[in-house]
C-alpha cells in the first residue's frame, strides 16, 4: 500500500511503495535482510520508525507517515510530479503538455539510474551476484552468493 511521508518543517513529501519501506527500514536498521519478508511486518515497522526517517531536504530527523494527498488538495499548484510529488513547473507543462514527471526524475530516467535494492544472501548478507547454470540445454541464470556458493 502506497503512503506518503512527509517533513514537518520543510514541507518535503515522497510517496512510498514497498520497496521503498524495505529501504528505508534497512537504513534505520529496524528490518533484518532476508529474502521475502511478511508484507504486514513491513507496514507495522514503517509505521514505528516515523521517529527515525531523515527528511531528503533539510535532514530533520522524525517525519510524518500518512495515507496518500489527493490531487484535489494541489489543485491550483500545477501538476505534481507521480514519482517525487514535487510541483512540475508551468514551463515544463507548455512544452511537454503530456507529461507526468518532473525534469528531475526525467534525467533520472534517461540516465537509467536505478534505485532498486539488490539481493542479498540470506545466510550471509552477501549481495548475491548473477551466473550461469552448469548444464547441457538452454542457459539459466541463477543468483548466488559470492560467499556460500
Amino acid at each position: 500500500m502506497l503512503k506518503e511521508i512527509s517533513c514537518p518543517d520543510c514541507h518535503w513529501h515522497r510517496l512510498v511503495g514497498t520497496a521503498e519501506k524495505l529501504c528505508l527500514l534497512h537504513q534505520v536498521g529496524m528490518l533484518r535482510r532476508e529474502e521475502n519478508p511478511d508484507q504486514a511486518i513491513i507496514e507495522e515497522l514503517f509505521q514505528r520508525s516515523s521517529r527515525k526517517l531523515t527528511c531528503g531536504e533539510c535532514g530533520r530527523v522524525g517525519l510524518r507517515i500518512d495515507f496518500p494527498r489527493d490531487e484535489e488538495e494541489d489543485w491550483g499548484d500545477g501538476r505534481v510530479c507521480q514519482q517525487c510529488r514535487k510541483t512540475i513547473p508551468p514551463e515544463r507543462l507548455e512544452v511537454f503538455p503530456d507529461t507526468k514527471i518532473c525534469v528531475a526524475c526525467q534525467q533520472k530516467d534517461d540516465d537509467g539510474h536505478d534505485d532498486t535494492q539488490p539481493d542479498f544472501c540470506p545466510r550471509c548478507g552477501e549481495i548475491m551476484i548473477s551466473g550461469t547454470s552448469r548444464g547441457g540445454g538452454l542457459t539459466r541464470y541463477r543468483l548466488r552468493c559470492p560467499r556460500c556458493g
